[in-house]
């Protein structure tokens, strides 16, 4: 759903301001939530969607937590460092997620759960040509991947997304190393970008970034399928989702939509009384990405009317 996405950035970025020469850095606000103890991965593993079991140390890895009718509790990313493992999290699932990893831990097993909120920094590294930065920095882009963080001093760097005019890096810095990393990113030519414009490209590349809040939703619905493994035995949720796979009980789906102003989170309906909902609404240069759940059977090639009380408001595929 999200080819046709990836060729209007194509299309955008020629003649676009929003898109950096070489490439803008910009902290993404984020929680974290550490795991730690000898038997972290094997508990984690028993309630996450996807399956940590063989992951190793600096696995790179996305994954829900869901309750009991399939629908999504929490939404993060991975840092596998062997007998900690920290998640990256929308602050306002921190409760939930701590709660839920606290209250499942068995008498038996060495298990600690506790926050890192400010420890560490979590940085997007997006432009047009990002690597010559990186080279500047001693880093390889052909070493670095999407499932695995590469280590750069103390931090942590790994692959987003790669396309042929852009590209998305992400590095986790401890606070200490913090100012002189990124001191070093900006002498090396970077600029300082807007967190709007950073999570506006992501979702303009198909990915939803793990500050948008998707708790409530149920992962086929947001396009994140691949974030569930029905295979790797019971998780909560898990009957629900295979349930619906096999039922075909998948109605809904979401896709990117600009429009000229920002628009409300939460459920509305389309002019044609259609069922929609808006997650994340971020503005990227003249107009605003949003990133809206809707019914499958939508058709993507025509745009999109709802009536607010600001007027009608137009969303057109991207």
């Amino acid at each position: 759903m999200w080819l046709r996405a990836i060729i209007w950035l194509n299309c955008l970025i020629g003649g676009c301001a929003m898109i950096p020469p070489l490439a803008n850095i910009v902290e993404i606000p984020t929680a974290v939530t550490l795991v730690s103890g000898k038997d972290a991965r094997t508990h984690l593993n028993r309630m996450l969607t996807v399956d940590v079991s063989k992951d190793s140390n600096l696995t790179r890895k996305e994954s829900f937590i869901c309750d009991l009718n399939g629908r999504i509790a929490t939404y993060q990313l991975h840092v596998d460092l062997g007998e900690q493992i920290l998640l990256f999290h929308n602050d306002s699932m921190s409760d939930i997620l701590r709660k839920t990893l606290t209250s499942g831990i068995p008498w038996n097993e060495n298990i600690e759960v506790s926050s890192g909120d400010g420890a560490v920094h979590r940085i997007l590294i997006y432009g047009k040509q990002p690597e010559s930065i990186l080279l500047e920095l001693g880093i390889n882009q052909a070493e670095l991947h999407t499932s695995h963080w590469t280590k750069f001093f103390d931090s942590m760097i790994s692959v987003i997304k790669i396309e042929d005019d852009f590209s998305i890096y992400e590095m986790l810095i401890p606070s200490r190393e913090y100012s002189e990393i990124t001191d070093l990113l900006k002498t090396n030519g970077a600029g300082i970008g807007e967190v709007d414009s950073a999570i506006a490209m992501l979702s303009i590349a198909g990915m939803i970034d793990y500050s948008v809040d998707v708790s409530g939703h149920i992962p086929f619905n947001l396009g994140l399928e691949r974030l569930v493994d029905l295979k790797k035995g019971c998780y909560p949720g898990q009957e629900i989702h295979a349930r619906m796979e096999s039922r075909d009980g998948i109605k809904k789906s979401t896709s990117t939509f600009k429009t000229n102003m920002q628009m409300r989170l939460g459920k509305s309906k389309s002019t044609n009384k259609e069922q929609l909902e808006i997650i994340s609404s971020q503005q990227f240069g003249d107009s605003w990405i949003n990133l809206l759940i809707h019914p499958r059977e939508i058709s993507l090639s025509s745009e999109i009317f709802i009536n607010t009380p600001e007027g009608e408001i137009t969303l057109t595929s991207v």
